[in-house]
């Protein structure tokens, strides 16, 4: 199994420790537990509190099997949550034998979200019936919360033991499924058994800089120039914010000088060189790309570069190339891809690739469309998104532009 890279300055020098530092989210968890009852029905209690006075659209306590399937404590509330504690009980349910983890979940701005810590719990034989009477509360009286109805079925089960455990968390696949939104216990689609390694659900309100830079190769305020010499725009930090669940990469038609070129537009680039580099793995975001009409605009791009171009590899994930969404891998040995069938554009989608040994598989809204067996390197790569543009395509660039980014994340066996 191979470790997720990251480094961080630490008095001066350049440290490398093995984790992702995870991002800011809107609601911090003070304890998280699930409770039995003598019928063999168990409900999860947790108190929470927001990072700031935040309105949620609901708040429950997800809940996964071994295998992955959605087995949530019923019921799930709306409430506002200010900086003191709120308590949350969940509606009452027994599960089917077996192991389970479990964590706190929320929808704000259409979008599900899942916080630390995750926790498991183990239940025995039987099934039961969930009785749905979900509650949010705080000794301020200052949050508020309504009980959706909502029921579930099983049979009775023996009572379940909580004990903490440390999976990375996930977001609920409770969300409905017209808003896109994953489960984040695995890559969408790709095959196989995970654990996440590197994660930014973009929840806060500014980009996290122990994870990317908002440029290309350049200090922290610089604008620079394109990664490719065929792109028509400068990359400036001031184009990229975060906001309301989302990375925002926005292109504009403003005249931009640097290195004694001048470029016709200036756009919004993220990078983890520095921060976070990998080998092998599944990496996954889920975009809202730009578009023209039915076509992708511009040139939108998710991808990993090696630090020795193009000996270490370039992994295209994503990249709009005339209206079409299309993945590539380059190396020494050239630069094989295509293009995927369908419309990507205009709306939220999910792109992957599984990269391993002498391979790279290719996922678009958990479809495989692409397989790559030529020219694969093992040599360590970073990530890139980017709202690029061609000039020479001019039937497809639109300008402004906003790609938005609900989230990035990076999972290895």
């Amino acid at each position: 199994m191979l470790a997720v890279t990251t480094t961080a300055l630490a008095g001066g020098v350049l440290t490398q420790t093995d984790r992702a530092e995870a991002s800011t989210p809107d609601v911090v968890v003070d304890s998280l537990s699930v409770v039995s009852a003598a019928n063999g029905q168990s409900k999860a209690t947790a108190t929470v509190h927001g990072a700031r006075t935040v309105k949620l659209q609901a708040l429950t306590v997800a809940v996964r099997s071994a295998d992955g399937a959605n087995r949530d404590f019923p019921g799930a509330v709306a409430t506002t949550l200010g900086t003191g504690p709120t308590t949350f009980t969940s509606g009452s349910r027994t599960f089917p034998a077996g192991t389970y983890t479990y964590y706190v979940a929320y929808k704000v701005h259409d979008h599900w979200h899942s916080v630390s810590p995750v926790k498991s719990f183990t239940a025995g034989s039987g099934g039961g019936t969930a009785t749905p009477a979900p509650t949010a509360s705080t000794p301020s009286g200052t949050a508020t919360g309504t009980t959706p109805a909502s029921t579930a079925s099983s049979t009775p089960a023996p009572a379940a033991t909580a004990t903490a455990s440390s999976p990375a968390p996930s977001t609920p696949s409770s969300a409905p499924a017209t808003t896109g939104a994953t489960t984040g216990t695995a890559p969408v689609g790709i095959p196989g058994t995970w654990h996440q390694v590197f994660g930014d659900e973009f929840n806060g309100g500014s980009l996290d800089a122990s994870k990317w830079n908002a440029n290309w190769f350049g200090c922290a305020t610089c604008v620079t120039k394109p990664p490719n010499s065929a792109e028509g725009s400068a990359y400036s930090p001031s184009q990229v914010s975060v906001g309301d669940g989302s990375l925002h990469l926005k292109l504009a038609q403003q005249p931009t000088t640097v290195g004694g070129k001048t470029y016709p537009y200036v756009s919004g680039l993220v990078t983890s060189n520095g921060k976070a580099q990998f080998t092998y793995g599944a990496f996954e975001a889920r975009i809202h790309t730009p578009s023209s009409g039915s076509q992708m605009a511009n040139w939108p791009s998710f991808w990993a570069d090696g630090q020795n171009w193009p000996t270490d590899g370039e992994l295209d994930v994503l990249e709009g190339l005339g209206g079409s969404a299309c993945y590539h891998f380059h190396s020494t040995a050239g630069g094989p891809g295509g293009c995927a069938s369908g419309t990507y554009s205009g709306g939220w989608h999910t792109f992957g690739a599984d990269w391993k040994q002498g391979s790279v598989t290719y996922y678009y809204d958990g479809k495989q469309v692409g397989q790559i067996t030529s020219g694969i390197t093992s040599a360590p790569m970073y990530l890139i998104l980017n709202n690029a543009v061609n000039p020479s395509h001019s039937g497809t660039n639109v300008a402004p532009a906003d790609m938005q980014v609900d989230y990035v994340r990076v999972w290895q066996h």
